[in-house]
């Protein structure tokens, strides 16, 4: 799926098929497509869930569009009085891709950073941040290692439109259970439909978690790849609902990642040096141990932010309900509603050590961290006012809708491994519906996934699974040895 375009042939060296149009040089492999038009053409890779892709070249109108894709249309000088540069970006709503741009070295874009014009002096940092709400669509995590090259940003409004949406409350309980429910099981039929008529070869990421499982009953007959992770915090659990999930389904692919082997793991599967997820080298490794790579990988991103599943989440549409200034009666109320909730399936994060809720990473310390957090000793170390409560409504708001946008997980992949990656959760068409129930849905049975798991009944699928996937584990050495593992590649000569 890779492509570089800039404005000078003599930066192609290499034996490549080096194609022009107007002032533009550009190569492509066989998966980036082009089309022509009388006065653009446009260079894209990927699929529409809905409309014509030849229409939507033609306007180039992939931001209303909806799908897993990117684009670039190019104009010539000659025929155009657009920007000096005479070119448009697109990436999909949910950002399955990335594409990388400079212009310290004439205009350079491409979607694989090793292709773009790097010296040892473009280097400012040696790591990457994330962004604390893990939106990689901020401007924080638009940063690479050299002052010249930047992620591309759509400017999507993410927060806007999670925010419209919270404020609509058209769905009632009853409804989220029938027309709602069959709604988002279409769409899911429907979206996987087309990846199969156009990927023949479909592998999917498959953890013990309700997003993965749900995904795959749409892929039934497809690879399911599961790995479990020694050690990791959940240790004899978790491995334990990974059989329980690989019996649900006929074709699998199992293997146990180990935690000593991180830096080496890191050094041969890292290719990405702007990669903020290197939690998923496992995948990385695991694809590339198939006897073929695959069209494309369906990762389960995006499942609890379009269904406000998780605890924290929880917590904040909760404080939005009872906010009070008095801060003990707000607290108190919290307090007692949340205790009712500790079996409900987001009420944790990950499976602990053992089924015990009071375990360092269960449901009671993760009540006692919120309330620490938000009206105790927080960040910053100063202790809040007891009595009265210094956080806004509004911060509660902000919060909430920050942990609802879109996270961007299947372009970790797409850049790393060079193959389409896609999530049916990543579908315009459903994403913000769930966040339109009314309040009373949202502050009672979200948490415990109503729809997913009635979608997965439907399937006759018994899932079992009682908290969150998350792995906790110490990848630490995976993220201090990115640097070493990508920067002799991109500073060579790849094009």
């Amino acid at each position: 799926m890779r492509f570089f375009l800039c404005k000078d042939k003599s930066k192609f060296t290499k034996q490549q098929t080096i194609e022009s149009y107007g002032e533009w040089y550009f190569i492509r492999d066989n998966k980036v497509k082009m089309w022509v038009g009388p006065d653009h053409i446009v260079l894209y890779c990927g699929y529409l869930i809905e409309g014509d892709m030849q229409e939507v070249c033609e306007n180039f109108s992939f931001k209303e569009a909806n799908g897993n894709f990117f684009a670039v249309k190019l104009v010539s000088s000659g025929l155009s009085l657009a920007t000096e540069d005479s070119y448009e970006l697109a990436l999909d709503y949910f950002q399955n891709h990335k594409l990388f741009v400079s212009d310290k070295y004439g205009i350079e874009i491409t979607n694989y950073l090793p292709y773009m014009t790097i010296k040892k002096e473009d280097i400012i940092r040696k790591s990457v941040q994330s962004d604390r709400w893990e939106r990689e669509h901020s401007d924080e995590e638009c940063t690479t290692y050299y002052d010249h090259i930047h992620i591309w940003n759509p400017k999507y409004d993410y927060i806007q439109d999670a925010k419209d949406a919270f404020a609509q409350e058209i769905y009632t309980d009853v409804d989220i259970l029938c027309d709602l429910t069959t709604h988002i099981q279409n769409c899911m039929k429907e979206h996987s439909d087309i990846i199969k008529e156009k990927y023949p070869v479909r592998y999917c990421s498959l953890s013990e978690g309700i997003d993965s499982a749900l995904q795959g009953v749409f892929f039934h007959d497809d690879l399911q790849m599961l790995y479990d992770v020694n050690p990791c915090d959940s240790g004899t659990q978790h491995k334990k609902f990974i059989k329980i999930t690989q019996d649900n389904f006929p074709n699998t692919h199992h293997y146990t990642y180990n935690i000593k082997d991180n830096k080496k793991e890191c050094l041969e599967h890292l290719v990405d040096s702007s990669c903020r997820r290197q939690d998923m080298i496992p995948s990385f490794k695991q694809l590339k141990m198939q006897d073929q790579m695959p069209d494309i990988v369906m990762y389960g991103v995006n499942g609890n932010e379009m269904f406000v599943r998780d605890f924290i989440p929880h917590m904040l549409i909760l404080s939005l309900k009872y906010y009070d200034r008095y801060t003990p009666n707000m607290r108190e109320k919290l307090r007692l509603d949340i205790s009712s909730k500790h079996s409900m399936y987001g009420s944790a994060y990950s499976l602990p050590q053992e089924d015990n809720k009071h375990s360092a990473t269960g449901f009671t310390a993760l009540v006692n961290k919120f309330m620490n957090v938000w009206f105790g000793y927080g960040n910053s170390g100063h202790y809040l006012n007891p009595k009265t409560i210094k956080k806004s409504y509004e911060d509660f708001e902000d919060a909430l809708l920050q942990l609802s946008t879109p996270k961007l997980y299947t372009r970790v992949i797409t850049s790393n491994m060079d193959i389409m990656s896609g999530s049916l959760y990543n579908d315009k068409r459903i994403f913000h519906e769930f966040m339109k129930v009314e309040n009373k849905v949202l502050e009672t049975i979200a948490m415990d996934a109503p729809i997913q798991k009635a979608i997965l009944d439907k399937y006759n699928y018994n899932f079992v699974t009682p908290r969150n996937d998350i792995v906790g584990a110490n990848y630490e050495l995976l993220y201090n040895s990115s640097y070493e593992a990508t920067i002799d590649h991109d500073l060579e000569q790849n094009i």
